[in-house]
């Protein structure tokens, strides 16, 4: 009976030993201070109360690794599964924004076209703007020019028929002066009256009559004197009640005077004319101009916001590439 004891003793102590060896393989037991100690309890003469406590310990030991096991587990699950939902969250947000990317893209496109067809437009209506300045500025030109030569040839027709009244008021002048000078200055004014008689003012405001009277003035001056230029006798003047100058002389001053009033208001009326369509061009330009420059500042906007939103474009395929990549 001893004996059975003492083998089974052995065999029980060799099994804890196994035990302790497998648990050390296992991790279990990692102090090796512990493991010394169990190998010290299994060879004393009774270790089995020591071996329960260690055993027991070890139990603890392992629950107690399997709960942080178990808590490490559960928060590697919780990691995976929060980092699972947050990729699945960014996927989703992606897939919006590619398709937000995209929308704003093709947006973005017909707005620049939109820009390109209104830059284009005013273009052309800049052009067109200072096409119809140059043009008005030609006519405003031509028509002063007119202006000008027309009031050129009217002051000089008024100095003809001013000199042509000053010399025919001397009829009835006493004797005296010398003739040779009178018979000049007659002769200067019919020169100067007869380049009058061609401007068209004369034939729409002196009568048919008075007309051929001041052409029969200028075509035989010498019928308006007592004799004929040059060739007047001291008898003929003697004879001549009224002087150097014939009697019809009272009644050509008549007619020149008409005359040099016509042109007169023609002048006015010319003046007046050209001041009001001064006034009418200059308002033109400065229409015209506030035009351009209103052309212009849209023309500035619309180059702008097309460059702005080119850029915005690109960015946005980049974002679109960046986010399809990930």
């Amino acid at each position: 009976a001893q004996a059975v004891a003492h083998s089974f003793m052995v065999a029980a102590m060799a099994a804890m030993k196994f035990v302790a060896l497998g648990l050390l393989a296992l991790g279990k037991v990692t102090d090796a201070a512990k493991l010394v100690r169990l190998n010290a309890t299994i060879d004393s003469k009774n270790p089995v109360p020591d071996v329960v406590t260690l055993i027991t310990e070890m139990k603890e030991r392992i629950i107690a690794d399997g709960k942080l096991e178990e808590q490490s587990y559960d928060k590697y699950a919780c990691w995976c599964e929060d980092t699972l939902g947050r990729k699945a969250g960014d996927i989703a947000k992606g897939k919006e924004n590619i398709e937000a990317l995209e929308s704003f893209i093709v947006k973005v496109k017909s707005e620049i076209a939109a820009h390109g067809s209104e830059i284009e437009q005013l273009k052309k209506d800049i052009a067109e703007n200072a096409g119809s300045r140059r043009e008005a500025d030609e006519v405003r030109n031509k028509e002063f020019e007119e202006y000008h030569d027309e009031k050129t040839e009217s002051e000089q027709c008024l100095g003809a028929l001013e000199a042509a009244i000053k010399v025919l008021s001397g009829a009835g002048a006493k004797k005296g002066f010398l003739e040779t000078t009178r018979e000049a200055q007659l002769l200067s004014v019919v020169a100067g009256v007869r380049a009058v008689l061609t401007r068209p003012q004369v034939a729409n405001s002196v009568s048919r009559t008075d007309l051929d009277a001041v052409k029969n003035f200028v075509d035989r001056p010498e019928d308006f004197m007592g004799g004929r230029l040059g060739g007047v006798s001291a008898a003929q003047i003697t004879n001549n009640p009224f002087g150097e100058y014939a009697p019809q002389s009272t009644q050509i001053q008549g007619i020149l005077k008409g005359m040099y009033d016509t042109f007169i208001a023609d002048i006015e009326k010319a003046n007046a004319e050209e001041a009001e369509a001064q006034k009418s061009f200059e308002a033109l330009m400065a229409t015209k101009m506030k035009e351009a420059e209103t052309l212009q500042a849209t023309l500035d906007q619309q180059t702008g916001d097309e460059a702005k939103k080119t850029k915005q474009l690109a960015e946005s395929k980049e974002i679109l590439d960046d986010t399809k990549a990930q």
